[in-house]
């Protein structure tokens, strides 16, 4: 069954405009919500393009290493994503799973390679996540992971 990001997305009723959230199956079928979603939130919150592109970016960057990696591939699974407005021109998005811990920060960085002939599929994402966020933060948690990823929306 397709769903909408309409049917994912659930706001705070208490207060709309603060937080909103998207509930995802571990299946790489339902990282085609997360632009529609972003697009919204851009909408709703007035960020800019630019950060839109970042929160996208990062965010399929994390959503797929949780599926494949975290989950090993296992549809049955959930992973929630929160937005939240910081201060200073920023904004949050905290990614919950309950996979087996593991914190992305500590892990090392692959090198790039300076030819294509080098060059290894994966292990760039950290890269990828430092060079996108402004700010990055893991916390384990009960059931599994938080990652909160922030972002600049000054212009």
């Amino acid at each position: 069954m397709q769903r909408s990001p309409d049917q994912l997305m659930t706001v705070d009723g208490a207060n709309r405009t603060s937080q909103a959230e998207l509930t995802l199956r571990s299946q790489t079928a339902d990282l085609a919500l997360v632009p529609s979603w972003i697009e919204q939130l851009g909408t709703e919150h007035a960020i800019p393009a630019s950060t839109q592109f970042a929160m996208n970016l990062c965010l399929e960057e994390v959503l797929s290493n949780i599926i494949r990696h975290g989950y090993g591939n296992k549809g049955d699974r959930v992973i929630t994503v929160r937005y939240a407005p910081s201060r200073n021109n920023s904004v949050l998005l905290v990614i919950d799973d309950e996979a087996p811990r593991f914190n992305p920060l500590a892990a090392e960085e692959t090198p790039v390679e300076e030819t294509l002939d080098g060059t290894r599929i994966g292990g760039l994402g950290i890269r990828l996540l430092r060079g996108f966020a402004e700010s990055l933060k893991y916390e384990p948690t009960p059931a599994g992971n938080r990652l909160i990823i922030g972002f600049s929306t000054a212009g």
